[in-house]
């Protein structure tokens, strides 16, 4: 039968030709395990090889994941400025949410990195100052940590514009008077 000028017979073809050639494979071709080993390389080492691209994408992951808390930063602010500065349900449970999540987020820093660590990423090492020193999850911790105090801050800044924290001496000592204001404005429609 004849062959047409599209067909290739991939029985005469040489592989021992293809892993010496110079040319670049297209993408997405990869060659089987064993014929990726140089010379005096093991299997293990080849693995081990490969278990660097998968730290990375965990380190990028995990830096997402710090950079969380931030993204929430400006809707945040914007909730606690639409909520106005006067002491209303509204006002106070948003301020209590944001609060309470940021200080539950703070707190929750381990569970939230969990699925980050590998060995390759520091994972269990024997001592605490060990695993501090040797952590590559360290800098997205202390981010995450960051982001979640910022919003927390927030909070403290809105608890302060509503009039609810401490700050003035007569909140503290009992015997000076609190300020009394200078004027006084009463709405009537009528």
């Amino acid at each position: 039968m004849a062959r047409s000028k599209w067909q290739l017979d991939l029985t005469t073809l040489d592989n021992s030709s293809k892993k010496h050639s110079t040319k670049i494979d297209p993408a997405g071709f990869s060659l089987n395990m064993y014929d990726r080993l140089r010379p005096g390389q093991s299997t293990s080492d080849l693995a081990e090889s490969q278990e660097d691209p998968q730290a990375q994408l965990k380190l990028k992951k995990a830096w997402e994941t710090a950079l969380g808390p931030g993204k929430s930063v400006p809707m945040n602010a914007f909730m606690l400025y639409m909520s106005g500065n006067s002491v209303q349900i509204w006002s106070i449970l948003i301020t209590v949410m944001l609060l309470f999540n940021s200080i539950k987020g703070a707190m929750g820093v381990t569970p939230a990195f969990e699925r980050f660590e590998s060995s390759a990423t520091g994972g269990k090492a024997k001592s605490f100052v060990a695993q501090i020193a040797t952590d590559p999850l360290l800098l997205p911790k202390l981010a995450f940590v960051g982001l979640q105090l910022v919003n927390f801050a927030l909070g403290l800044y809105k608890c302060s514009t509503m009039g609810l924290l401490p700050t003035a001496q007569s909140d503290w000592l009992a015997f000076l008077e609190p300020k009394t204001p200078l004027e006084y404005t009463i709405g009537v429609h009528g």
